[in-house]
């Protein structure tokens, strides 16, 4: 006897995870990354570093290779530089979800790695329809008192 199968409705959980990176540490991402692939940046002398916001925002650095005569800048996008702080987080063992939407941005900080997913649940009850209470003024309750129920 083969039977329908119910299909039971999901709930989401959305998560977002948010790191915010001075310019030392993503400069020191940017290093790391160059040095792995052989690059030569390491064996350079960085002179300075700064944040580019506008149309095409970037970090810059000004820097001068011990056999040159005169320095250079490098410019890194902001895709350039999210792939670096990934691969500096996994290096230094903050974990990452593979699977999670990342983004990154320029905040008066430096930068901000953005990561967010969405869980799905099962639901564990039928169903109600959501209503906004307006008459209590303290819906608001901490997380920590919540749900206190044996």
């Amino acid at each position: 006897m083969h039977g329908k199968v119910q299909s039971v409705p999901k709930l989401l959980i959305y998560e977002t995870r948010r790191l915010v990176l001075p310019l030392e540490t993503v400069v020191d991402a940017i290093l790391e990354l160059d040095r792995e692939r052989g690059g030569r940046l390491s064996l350079a002398t960085i002179t300075d570093a700064r944040i580019e916001a506008g149309e095409n925002p970037a970090l810059v650095l000004q820097l001068t290779q011990a056999d040159a005569l005169s320095g250079e800048a490098r410019r890194y996008s902001l895709p350039a530089i999210a792939a670096a702080v990934i691969h500096y987080c996994s290096k230094v063992r903050i974990p990452l979800p593979r699977q999670w939407a990342k983004s990154i941005e320029i905040v008066p900080e430096g930068f901000a790695l953005t990561l967010q997913a969405a869980v799905e649940i099962q639901r564990r009850h039928s169903g109600f329809t959501t209503q906004a209470s307006s008459s209590a003024p303290d819906a608001e309750v901490p997380a920590s008192s919540a749900a206190e129920e044996p």
